[in-house]
């Protein structure tokens, strides 16, 4: 009885002793927190910047799980059909309209290949020729694509 009775006061005196250390750490801490960064030792500006990295990501967290948790779900309101294809048609502009201007792109990169491999055989470098033809090969394909766009619509 006396060996257990030891064991439960030597148990609570560490944890007494525990509580203590934990209350003057959070002290500490709370007082470098507040003292400017030039009153510190490198130690304290480590320990402090490390606190601060902790909290900032602990809120980062928090806020994301809480985001998480507030998803719902959402429908599409019934239209007509007039306005479900005033819709596809403003689509199919946006991509017409991008789908021009890659290929003007496409044909900007070939005569850049195209200037690029007559400098190639100006200076009669066998890499300046190679860079050359292969520019100009990208950029009619890029050109052929944008132009192939009616292939691939439905």
């Amino acid at each position: 009885m006396r060996r257990m009775m030891t064991f439960i006061k030597d148990k609570y005196t560490n944890l007494k002793a525990a509580a203590k250390r934990k209350r003057i750490e959070m002290t500490t801490n709370l007082k470098e927190d507040f003292t400017p960064n030039s009153q510190l030792t490198v130690e304290q500006r480590e320990r402090k910047r490390m606190r601060s990295i902790s909290k900032i990501t602990t809120g980062v967290m928090a806020a994301s799980m809480m985001m998480s948790c507030m998803g719902m779900t959402a429908f599409a309101a019934d239209e007509t059909a007039a306005s479900t294809v005033e819709g596809v048609d403003t689509f199919n502009t946006v991509v017409e309209f991008i789908v021009d201007w890659v290929a003007r792109i496409g044909l900007v990169i070939g005569f850049i290949g195209a200037v690029q491999f007559a400098m190639g055989f100006k200076d009669d470098s066998a890499d300046g020729k190679t860079r050359g033809l292969m520019c100009l090969a990208s950029g009619f394909i890029v050109f052929a694509v944008a132009k192939a766009y009616d292939m691939f619509t439905v």
